[in-house]
């Protein structure tokens, strides 16, 4: 518990840094001025096509989970929500515990073959990302050499990783081979044998040619709708960019969230956000207010459909805690039947 509390302390402290960085130019008479202006119907549109991004997001992990079990459409949609909805309230992305552990006992599969999936769908939007960075790099001009550098190390590494568990679904016993052979300590390498045989059935996605592509497709769909989104969102605030630019600006903050932040990755958003709209000429002010406030309408939308799932799921919030702040390795292996009798005690 002290190694996470010290991470927390730590995301809370990079968050502030942030925080201050982003808001120490700042007109806020300009800024509140701004907000008290902003077109309202605007913002409910936005938050409303943000909001059907999320039942595109439930179809594209029903695609993931089909190794694990086909469930019928948008029947993963509050299971997806409750990993968001607890993002935004604690930090570690502990919601992904959360999604995992809902989603495996409602669906009676593997919780641990359910985490691999996510880990799969962070991963494809990854890719996403930087597929996106470089092609639309090349329609916006003086991107600071900082961010091509941190895009250009994030494809190094997840291109690895994509290659390693692609290859790890291939052939688990070819897999497992490579392992006992590699000059690894004995118990790092039962630690791995465990993991991936936990892990196997969530991988079995990569196996099915047509479902990465329904996934890849979807994944496109996915950031294509959020794009819409965001445009709305500035457009409510006077700011006029192009869905190219919108994209840009989702790709980069969606690199930013990888930074250890406070919950809902607060200041790494706003940060980044004012950046890459100052590329396309956005005052800094204005830039700040309006990813500030897109980013709080998110963080509503989010919460207010948490709620809804919670009330429709008979899950209780104490519940979503508990399990989230137990710790992440034993979460997966060692919850079963959380949800008794439609959302019950907790249990370990």
């Amino acid at each position: 518990m002290k190694k996470y509390l010290l991470k927390i302390i730590f995301g809370f402290i990079v968050s502030i840094i942030l925080i201050y960085l982003c808001v120490r130019n700042i007109d806020f008479k300009q800024s509140v001025s701004l907000v008290k202006s902003a077109d309202l119907r605007l913002v409910f549109f936005g938050a409303t096509i943000y909001a059907f991004s999320y039942i595109v997001r439930s179809v594209r992990w029903e695609y993931i989970l089909v190794p694990l079990k086909k469930i019928k459409l948008f029947g993963s949609f509050f299971f997806l929500i409750f990993g968001f909805f607890m993002n935004n309230i604690l930090p570690l992305r502990l919601g992904e515990f959360v999604r995992a552990l809902v989603a495996g006992e409602k669906l009676k599969v593997s919780k641990s073959g359910v985490f691999a999936t996510i880990v799969v769908e962070r991963l494809m939007d990854v890719i996403i990302f930087i597929i996106a960075f470089f092609l639309i790099g090349m329609f916006v001009p003086d991107i600071p050499g900082w961010l091509q550098k941190s895009f250009i190390f994030c494809a190094i590494i997840f291109g690895l990783a994509f290659l390693l568990l692609f290859f790890m679904s291939k052939d688990e016993e070819k897999f497992l081979k490579l392992l006992h052979k590699l000059p690894l300590p004995s118990k790092a390498a039962s630690i791995i044998e465990k993991i991936f045989l936990k892990f196997a059935g969530g991988l079995k996605f990569f196996r099915n040619k047509k479902l990465v592509l329904n996934v890849f497709a979807t994944s496109v769909i996915v950031w294509y709708v959020e794009a819409w989104a965001y445009k709305i969102f500035f457009l409510s605030f006077g700011v006029d960019v192009t869905i190219i630019q919108c994209l840009f600006v989702i790709v980069t903050t969606g690199i930013a969230t990888m930074l250890p932040t406070a919950p809902a990755f607060i200041g790494a958003i706003e940060g980044v956000g004012m950046v890459t709209l100052g590329l396309f000429g956005v005052a800094e002010t204005t830039a700040f207010t309006a990813m500030a406030a897109t980013h709080f309408v998110e963080m509503i939308t989010v919460y207010l459909l948490g709620i809804i799932g919670i009330i429709k799921e008979k899950i209780s919030l104490s519940d979503l805690f508990g399990f989230a702040i137990s710790q992440p390795e034993q979460n997966i292996s060692q919850h079963n039947g959380f949800i008794q009798n439609g959302g019950g005690k907790n249990e370990k």
